[in-house]
């Protein structure tokens, strides 16, 4: 079981057909280095509530304790404590810019912000390398097929392999 203590960070966890809300205590890691760590390929979670995702709203059931794979996960919501969630960025080198996006992923769509280079190049972007989960910031997930069911969040960390369609806005936020 989890720590005594532990700060936990609340978020949605979104599979192909359901959404686990749940919190995690993330042992002094945030989430996003969770999700990337490659020691381990699953997630896991205390205290789940499993609901369908075109019925949020419904509580299937509640777990104290549940595991779900990262390779299997579809996206994450984090709707407030980014400091738990991703590392804060540190002075870099490289001019960095807020870049509206669109993305599809099975029965989403995904509306938000990316942080990237002035000069982004997409294929960079989407290589599965150390990081196989994209930070969208102020994000909003809508489910396809009901433009009325959405979830929203200060931060969606989209795992790559269930990008569909990947689409950046032409005006860059300075």
């Amino acid at each position: 079981m989890s720590q005594v203590g532990a700060r936990r960070l609340t978020a949605d966890v979104f599979c192909d057909s359901h959404r686990i809300s749940t919190q995690m205590a993330l042992r002094g890691r945030v989430l996003s280095d969770v999700l990337n760590d490659s020691s381990t390929s699953y997630l896991e979670l205390d205290i789940a509530y499993v609901s369908r995702i075109d019925h949020p709203g419904e509580i299937l059931a509640d777990y104290a304790l549940s595991i779900v794979r990262k390779d299997r996960l579809t996206f994450v919501v984090v709707a407030t404590g980014l400091e738990m969630a991703l590392k804060q960025s540190v002075a870099t080198y490289t001019y960095r810019r807020q870049w509206p996006v669109f993305v599809t992923v099975p029965g989403f769509e995904i509306t938000g912000q990316i942080e990237a280079p002035a000069n982004i190049d997409l294929k960079s972007l989407m290589a599965v390398g150390v990081d196989r989960f994209v930070p969208v910031f102020n994000g909003t997930a809508t489910l396809s097929m009901n433009q009325n069911v959405q979830f929203s969040g200060e931060l969606i960390l989209i795992n790559k392999t269930a990008i569909e369609v990947f689409c950046i806005g032409d005006k860059a936020a300075q």
